[in-house]
């Protein structure tokens, strides 16, 4: 995409499928099979490549999906491991503070893909909560827990277009709206939030290693600066088995 270009409603249309999920899907059976066993090596990129006749990019693509979801752990020069899937546990979020945005965050990473703009057509802005045609960067994501690297949300972050952002998508590791006031001279003066149970999607489904239908909570956030005007959205999908969001609200002593 060049510089300055938006997307129009036919680019909401359903994508095809990327084609390392084949790749993944084969590599997942063969882990969840005991075909390859946890603590041996997976075989080199070169034979995968070969086996599954493939490019080195597609290969990386599913290796980086299994990494994510707890299968395997790469090192530099090292090889590809198999790991023994870690027990999925429950991933709690409390909010009562500015502070708690921050801590939900401190454990965990959020990688994300090349940013896009945007233009927030009928069916979109309602998802937001924000005005139709207005433009917005949009860096989608995966965030996975530490340091299991197992995926615990999938990730749309609406930025203002008004605003710059990396064109790596690289917040070294803080909140986004939080790197945007450092770096756009505004401050968050607000958070409001829709917590909805929805029904996981396919690319959803394939990240989280869960059945395209399985119910999953839908988190959408947005941060409005000191006049009221959202700059940052974020929406952010968890699977409902092992996801709980606490919200705490100090009242004051007489219980108002």
């Amino acid at each position: 995409m060049v510089a300055g270009e938006i997307l129009t409603k036919a680019d909401h249309a359903p994508r095809q499928p990327p084609k390392y999920l084949p790749v993944y899907r084969r590599l997942r059976e063969r882990l969840e099979g005991g075909d390859l066993k946890p603590g041996s090596l997976l075989p080199t990129e070169d034979e995968l490549c070969s086996r599954y006749r493939v490019s080195r990019y597609t290969l990386r693509e599913a290796l980086g999906l299994l990494e994510r979801q707890g299968y395997i752990q790469r090192r530099r020069r090292a090889g590809t491991r198999i790991l023994g899937r870690p027990a999925s546990g429950v991933f709690r979020a409390a909010i009562s503070s500015r502070r708690d945005l921050f801590d939900f965050v401190k454990d965990t990473a959020l990688e994300f893909g090349t940013p896009r703009l945007i233009e927030t057509d009928g069916q979109l802005a309602r998802l937001l909560g924000c005005d139709e045609l207005r433009l917005w960067h949009l860096c989608e994501g995966v965030r996975v827990d530490l340091p299991y690297r197992r995926p615990i949300s999938v990730t749309q972050v609406y930025v203002d277009a008004r605003f710059s952002i990396p064109p790596d998508a690289d917040f070294g590791g803080q909140p986004v709206f939080h790197w945007v006031e450092q770096h756009h001279d505004l401050k968050a003066a607000a958070v409001s939030q829709d917590i909805t149970a929805i029904l996981l999607a396919a690319m959803q489904a394939e990240i989280f290693g869960e059945r395209v239908g399985d119910p999953a909570l839908r988190i959408v956030r947005r941060y409005f600066d000191r006049d009221q005007r959202i700059f940052v959205i974020t929406v952010t999908t968890h699977r409902s088995k092992d996801f709980i969001y606490n919200m705490r609200l100090q009242l004051d002593a007489s219980g108002a």
